[in-house]
């Protein structure tokens, strides 16, 4: 729980033992709008009724609407008011407002915060009430509270009641007289300063201001499709129970994995592929979410292996050297023995080690690099021995994905220059004939530069939407962070075993050096991510429109490029989230001051996030 929303719950509690009812806001208190801005729903209809400018026409018959209700001397709009100002064409196809408050009901979502006051509230024996300025009708607000299944003994709406809260508070006059209770028996909670605060004190009630949490805003004006995605990946953040790694993977992880999977989904459907094989670990949750989602009748496996394991697959006697080089990299400070680990290679006695100069925990610096490299190459034997093991296994696993000669792959990777592809792709040569095209989230270059240097061919979710060279360069910049939201709850696969007549197994290299428990993140993480998607697409179905690409690398970025002070403490405490580079010897973390629990502290992960520490 937030120190925000802890604050809310203590001054509640503090009324609570004083009052006979509770009067809830409902718009921005009670109810959400999963929309970035109220005004997005007009944008919304417009695009309905595939009226370009509805939004516009929509302001303008609202203030129309007000100067016909000051003309009959009434205290509140109508819903009918604003659309007998529109011309009768666009009105009638608008059904008079009933197509508005279809499309409002949708877009709204109850507020699990101010849910939870109320729910103690009932338990308390409080009665309730909903107090609202609003133009549409009370029987919209009874379908809404019957859709979210509460129970609300009293609607106090002022286009129902002809007066309201924020011009001079009679609606709580009005209240009081309904519930028969003094003003100060009634505790309203509302979010609007002026009409929820200030003329709910001057009536003599008790107030609460709801504030919401904090939200930085986009710099451009969103679409409608935009806006919905915002609207709903801030829904995460009102959520007190879960914890913060689901609110992560809620707000940020869940808009940008929606749009990558229906982009590989379209992708694969016009490069005519046979297969897509999500690649361990990025692509984990991404094949869990393809298969229930409405592109699951496209083939695709989820790929167990690294660039570890495709590589030993593929090392030869002849490309044996040239390999030498990535089995040393990222070995700065580690021990030899996780040198070895990593590879899933046993290392030699401890005796034959001592004669050579070297221990298992001999750590891998500038003055001794050169002798173990040395070393590893000694190894070769062994190494080319469990190359063979590693690539029986691959030809097992990719037999029963179902891969055969000819057929056109996916290789879905999150990122970053296709060298897993590359590897993937030397150790299925002489196995398989494959026609392979990698599909990336973001690219370190050009995919066009990437493809004629590797010789492979690939494909960038960032380059196919629209995506500016400057916001491919903030994705690369700080990718270690978006990487959280592409992780699985199972260790990194180097390898692969064939037991006589069993299943094949998986041999992993685990983080080392971590006194936390890495799989938990990643399961948070992953269940935020799964509860947005499933959320979002329902609301797709409902409103009937299509998944589009724009927004959520926008938002994505607001967390990686331009992140809170909470945010970069938060994942910058992160360490050893990289098995590879790994070590009980020192402590890489994302974004983070020196710590004396670590011997070493590596250079922090996160350009933005070690910006934000020293700003």
């Amino acid at each position: 729980m937030t120190q925000r929303y802890q604050a809310i719950v203590e001054a509640f509690r503090g009324h609570l033992p004083h009052i006979r009812a509770v009067s809830f806001d409902v718009f921005d208190t009670l109810f959400l709008r999963v929309l970035h801005e109220p005004e997005a729903l007009f944008d919304l209809l417009g695009l309905k009724l595939q009226i370009n400018d509805f939004r516009q026409q929509r302001i303008a018959a609202q203030r129309l609407g007000f100067q016909r209700m000051h003309n009959d001397g009434r205290n509140e709009i109508h819903l009918g008011d604003i659309y007998s100002s529109m011309p009768s064409t666009l009105s009638s196809l608008a059904e008079h407002g009933a197509w508005e408050q279809r499309l409002e009901q949708l877009v709204l979502r109850v507020n699990p915060e101010v849910l939870a006051l109320l729910e103690e509230a009932r338990v308390a024996g409080k009665s309730i009430a909903l107090t609202s300025d609003m133009y549409l009708p009370e029987s919209f607000f009874r379908a809404l509270v019957e859709r979210a299944g509460l129970n609300i003994e009293h609607f106090l709406i002022s286009s129902a009641c002809n007066s309201t809260k924020r011009d001079n508070g009679e609606l709580f006059i009005q209240l009081q007289q309904r519930l028969g209770v003094q003003p100060a028996d009634i505790l309203h909670v509302g979010d609007n300063p002026l009409g929820d605060v200030q003329r709910a004190q001057e009536k003599g009630l008790r107030c609460l201001h709801y504030q919401a949490p904090a939200f930085v805003g986009p710099g451009d004006t969103l679409d409608a499709l935009s806006s919905i995605r915002l609207g709903l990946s801030r829904y995460g953040a009102y959520f007190p129970e879960k914890s913060c790694w689901w609110q992560l993977g809620w707000q940020f992880g869940g808009p940008i994995l929606q749009e990558f999977l229906h982009w590989i989904q379209q992708q694969a459907r016009l490069d005519q592929v046979d297969r897509i094989l999500f690649v361990s670990r990025d692509g984990y949750l991404m094949h869990q979410l393809h298969q229930s989602s409405p592109g699951k009748h496209l083939d695709a496996y989820y790929l167990r292996g690294s660039r570890v394991s495709f590589t030993l697959a593929g090392l030869t006697e002849q490309n044996f050297l040239k390999h030498v080089t990535f089995l040393m990299s990222g070995a700065n400070n580690i021990t030899l023995e996780d040198l070895f680990s990593r590879i899933g290679l046993d290392l030699p006695d401890e005796q034959v080690l001592e004669d050579l100069g070297l221990s298992n925990a001999t750590l891998l610096t500038k003055n001794s690099y050169e002798r173990v490299q040395q070393f590893l190459i000694a190894m070769r034997p062994s190494l080319l021995k469990s190359a063979q093991q590693t690539r029986k296994g691959l030809y097992r696993h990719l037999l029963d994905l179902g891969i055969r000669d000819g057929m056109r792959i996916a290789f879905v990777d999150v990122g970053w220059s296709g060298t897993t592809q590359q590897a993937f792709q030397t150790a299925c040569e002489g196995m398989f004939a494959l026609d392979l095209t990698g599909y990336y989230l973001g690219l370190s270059e050009h995919s066009s530069k990437l493809a004629s240097h590797k010789k492979i061919k690939l494909r960038a979710f960032t380059e196919n939407t629209g995506a500016s060279h400057a916001q491919s360069q903030a994705l690369y910049r700080n990718r270690a962070v978006a990487e959280l939201f592409f992780s699985a709850p199972h260790p990194t696969t180097i390898g692969y075993r064939l037991p006589s007549n069993e299943p094949l197994e998986f041999i992993e290299d685990r983080e080392r050096g971590v006194d936390y428990n890495i799989a938990t993140i990643v399961e948070e993480i992953n269940q935020g991510i799964s509860d947005f998607v499933i959320h979002s697409e329902q609301l797709y179905k409902d409103i009937d429109q299509a998944v589009t690409y724009s927004g959520a690398l926008d938002n994505l970025l607001q967390l990686l490029d331009n992140p809170s002070q909470e945010q970069v403490r938060l994942i910058g405490e992160i360490y050893n989230w990289d098995a590879w580079a790994s070590s009980e010897n020192h402590h890489t973390y994302f974004a983070c001051a020196s710590r004396q629990s670590a011997n070493h502290i590596k250079p922090d992960l996160w350009p933005a996030g070690w910006k934000a520490l020293k700003s």
